[in-house]
């Protein structure tokens, strides 16, 4: 499970460009290896799938979904086909969210609300709008994740950057206990109220 590289020659700039927007907007970039935020407007960079194969609660314990790129094990012609089902299994684990600590309500708005009252679409277009959608909600989701329960939930990925604090380019992950790269266990020390600072996060 690795992240996409990127770099800034790329054309795909639309993180770069979210990040001078939110700077512009008064917001600042925390690289986590403080542990979560406890005041101001901070933004942090997480990872869809790393969420998935870290956070116990959506249940892929082995592997993650395949409703983003066609696995060499599916035909091209029953591609879209399977891709729909599988987004539709997700989106059941996601609906599951609902009882974690903290909680993710897709019903709580309209256009989540859809994910639960509608099936995948199979048209190109109409399926990407659904996978940037599902991939914003676990970002949200993470970011909570990362503010209510910190070191106890979650690794910071990159965190031995020989950079600043707060300069070094790194990834907010869920991780279980066996995928932790410190080998540590980290009690979770109460749960920390979610009004205050207002944590988000980018995706890759």
């Amino acid at each position: 499970m690795s992240a996409n590289s990127t770099n800034q020659s790329s054309p795909r700039q639309a993180g770069v460009l979210l990040r001078e927007r939110l700077e512009e907007s008064g917001w600042s970039y925390d690289d986590g290896r403080g542990g979560p935020p406890t005041g101001g407007l901070v933004f942090s960079e997480c990872y869809p799938y790393t969420t998935l194969v870290g956070a116990a609660e959506l249940g892929y314990n082995q592997e993650r979904p395949t409703y983003k790129r066609r696995p060499a094990r599916v035909p091209t012609a029953q591609w879209r086909a399977v891709r729909a089902a599988e987004c539709d299994r997700l989106i059941g684990h996601m609906a599951g969210l609902a009882t974690a600590d903290p909680p993710l309500l897709l019903s709580s708005h309209p256009v989540s609300r859809q994910l639960l009252s509608e099936p995948s679409p199979q048209k190109a277009a109409d399926y990407k709008h659904r996978e940037d959608l599902i991939d914003a909600l676990l970002c949200a989701w993470t970011a909570a994740l990362w503010y209510r329960h910190g070191l106890a939930r979650c690794q910071v990925l990159g965190a031995d950057s020989s950079l600043p604090p707060g300069q070094a380019p790194t990834i907010i992950a869920p991780a279980r206990l066996e995928q932790r790269r410190d080998g540590e266990t980290r009690p979770i020390e109460g749960n920390q109220p979610l009004d205050g600072p207002s944590p988000v996060a980018s995706r890759r």
